[in-house]
């Protein structure tokens, strides 16, 4: 224990050290990080408790079933943390350098994966932190609670559902490596892909939000009478159903019914720790040992006789100049098991929203609700490219590292180093982008009957947003470069990383609230049987392509000054 509380002071320092730097880049980043931290948290309160307000005052949906959507939500934040924690783990236990330092060390194997796993979870989970408890802040001050119910919340609820979801991650990351060793990574890793798959889908198969709102309206208005007494089946195991419930009963003044809850998250992120560091004691060394011998077996030798695919060796149609670049951006890429096994967990994530998207069926004839459905499925796909941006795009400047001198030594323009990256992240983002944008406005124009505007507007939208986030994260991930980090998802989770995150955000908020004049006149047209004025969505497209456009054109400069400033 002196051992680990030894290390973890120096930790400390070590943060606090380079935190409080005071050269330029880091003056600037730590002013701009307030602001947009300061900002955002704003923005988080008033979004939450005006949702809260408006959803409980206006639509009259009930408490039940108000946070019957907080449980889908929590659902998908919980597997969204459990994801992001698999694969961030891999690097953190199995990839860090810091490891193979300390296993050099007289320091228990037990006391590594400790330190690791709680740098880890400290580390990737501080900024989910925040911007969670100005959601709780601004969903607890619609309902007046004190000041010691946030407090309590935080720390005996939300961040054990937290901790839940990371250790339940590290144990299945352990598993894999078990498994791994006997049958293959690949393998494992299509078996847990098809696993997650199912179970995702058998979760909103479960728990459809329009067969929910049809089985209010037979209650209605005694909604909350009949329907909280009603058993959701396996969801009632699931720590999303929790927390979800420990707010309702919070909400309806029965504390003693909501305790019980909070017992149960905390308990449970305590019992599931304990089986971690069992686990850790016994099986941590000999899977790093296999996580060794998986990327051994991963790395062929060289074959001067042998040619790939992709090969520097091989000509191509284009240039040399161009044919060398793609090929290396290509080879950064995947040399890094990180990047393409995330890649294939959101392209399969994405293809799943798109097919229950695709297939909703929008039999609420309610103008305000599927206005709400609409700007929630908008919102969705904005965060999804913002999401791909600080993931694939931000950290590709920085993943040159300290031999990014021999690229600009070459007879290579910077020009053409810039928009070779920004057009790569662009076809990765816009494409899975675009589907997003297709797919949900789908059920709308299905249900309207009408010519495809939404369908139209969409892709507008799509397309220009995928412009906008790849030019700020490429440009931000160019000018807060880390050369000496060669991990892409801690470039991803530093504090650039994050003060780009809430820019892209804020782009979103503001996009948000130039759309919902017209799309909400859009779907008043439709109950009222009268034309709708395709003039009134003519303005905010052109705000919209104006404001991405001025992205653009500032990410490009700041991008290729960026560039030329570190050599």
């Amino acid at each position: 224990m002196n051992v680990l509380v030894h290390i973890f002071r120096f930790k400390v320092l070590s943060f606090l050290k380079t935190t409080f730097d005071f050269r330029l880049v880091s003056i600037v980043r730590g002013l701009g990080s307030i602001l947009v931290f300061g900002g955002f948290a704003v923005g988080a309160y008033y979004l939450s408790n005006n949702v809260t307000r408006y959803v409980l005052e206006e639509t009259r949906i009930g408490l039940y079933l108000y946070h019957r959507f907080i449980s889908m939500i929590m659902f998908v934040f919980f597997v969204a943390v459990n994801l992001g924690n698999i694969i961030v783990s891999y690097s953190t236990l199995y990839r860090s350098t810091e490891v193979y330092y300390l296993l050099t060390k007289p320091i228990s194997h037990t006391q590594i994966f400790i330190l690791k796993f709680l740098d880890n979870f400290l580390y990737s989970s501080t900024t989910l932190f925040l911007v969670a408890f100005m959601v709780l802040f601004g969903y607890g001050n619609y309902f007046g609670y004190p000041w010691y119910f946030f407090a309590g919340v935080m720390l005996f609820v939300l961040i054990p559902f937290m901790f839940i979801s990371a250790c339940l991650a590290v144990v299945i990351l352990m598993a894999i490596m078990k498994l791994a060793g006997r049958i293959g990574f690949r393998k494992v890793m299509a078996t847990l892909f098809v696993v997650y798959f199912f179970f995702i889908f058998l979760f909103f198969k479960v728990s459809n939000p329009i067969k929910l709102v049809e089985d209010v309206n037979r209650f209605y208005p005694n909604v909350d009478a009949y329907l909280s007494t009603l058993t959701p089946g396996f969801l009632q195991y699931l720590p999303s159903h929790w927390v979800a419930e420990f707010l309702f009963y919070t909400a309806r003044g029965e504390p003693l019914q909501a305790l019980p809850l909070a017992l149960v998250l905390l308990g449970t992120s305590v019992a599931l720790f304990l089986l971690c560091v069992l686990i850790a004691s016994k099986f941590y060394y000999r899977s790093w040992m296999i996580s060794l011998q998986v990327q051994a077996s991963g790395s062929m030798p060289y074959d001067p006789e042998r040619t790939g695919a992709i090969d520097f060796r091989r000509g191509g149609l284009l240039s040399p100049q161009m044919d060398s670049l793609l090929k290396k951006e290509f080879f950064t890429f995947v040399r890094e098991p990180s990047q393409w096994i995330h890649l294939v967990v959101m392209v399969i994530l994405t293809l799943l929203f798109v097919f229950s998207v695709g297939s909703l069926n929008l039999r609420l004839r309610l103008a305000d609700l599927q206005l709400i459905t609409y700007l929630v499925l908008f919102t969705f796909g904005g965060f999804l490219t913002s999401s791909l941006g600080l993931r694939f795009v931000y950290p590709m400047v920085s993943l040159e590292g300290n031999s990014f001198w021999s690229l600009r030594s070459a007879p290579i323009s910077v020009r053409r180093m810039y928009l070779t990256k920004f057009f790569i992240g662009l076809a990765m983002v816009m494409g899975l982008a675009l589907l997003v944008g297709i797919a949900t406005n789908v059920p709308f124009v299905r249900f309207s009957g009408r010519r495809p505007l939404l369908l139209y507007f969409g892709i507008f939208n799509a397309f220009w947003m995928s412009l906008a986030l790849v030019s700020l994260n490429l440009s931000l991930g160019g000018f807060f470069s880390t050369y000496t980090e060669k991990n892409p998802i801690r470039i991803a989770s530093t504090q650039g990383a994050t003060l780009t995150f809430l820019l892209s955000l804020v782009y979103l908020f503001f996009l948000t609230v130039v759309v919902v004049y017209p799309v909400s006149e859009y779907f008043q047209s439709l109950f009222v049987f009268k034309q709708f004025n395709q003039r009134l969505i003519v303005v905010p497209g052109t705000i919209l392509a104006m404001l991405s456009a001025a992205i653009v054109g500032v990410g490009y400069s700041l991008g290729m000054k960026s560039m030329q400033r570190d050599l």
